[in-house]
């Protein structure tokens, strides 16, 4: 069985060569999918946007890896980087974007990345999302079918509200 600590630690450290020892060398990396017992590589790219550094991040996306790999659990490349706590989220969205990832990219539920900035980080990542394309009018799949602003809104992310009404039309008022 593969060691998940020393795949792990791979990762943390951004060591691509070891990454590859410990994984076998797939010859679909970095867009395997994971198999057998252990699935602590999961998707290349989306275990490194939770636990590598932003270099290796890059690293992977010059390997090759796919931003917009489909992601069965809901987290997308972008809604990866949006549920992390890094201080380094706007980077690895630009990043992404960069590197082809679709704005538009829809997670549990139809939240888009748009959904999930304005509830739950911080204003400039909403407006670089907007500013890169986000629609401010897509809607979740679920409940009420909620916008970006509605999802605000609930949140009580007043920031984020302010930037969302002007560009929606909408006033929560």
């Amino acid at each position: 069985m593969k060691d998940p600590i020393a795949i792990h630690r791979a990762y943390q450290y951004g060591d691509l060569d070891a990454l590859l020892v410990l994984l076998d060398d797939p010859p679909d990396f970095p867009n395997q999918r994971p198999t057998g017992p252990l699935s602590i590589a999961e998707i290349p790219l989306e275990y490194a946007i939770y636990h590598s550094p932003m270099a290796f991040i890059q690293t992977l996306i010059d390997f090759g890896a796919d931003p917009n790999y489909g992601d069965h659990a809901g987290f997308p490349s972008l809604i990866a980087a949006l549920s992390t706590d890094r201080k380094d989220v706007g980077e690895i969205l630009v990043l992404l974007l960069d590197a082809g990832a679709d704005i538009q990219q829809v997670g549990v539920n139809g939240f888009t990345p748009l959904h999930y900035a304005a509830a739950y980080q911080t204003p400039d990542l909403v407006q670089l999302l907007l500013d890169r394309g986000a629609d401010p009018d897509a809607r979740t799949n679920v409940d009420d079918y909620t916008t970006p602003l509605e999802e605000a809104i609930a949140q009580n992310r007043r920031e984020a509200v302010a930037i969302l009404e002007p560009v929606t039309g909408q006033d929560h008022v």
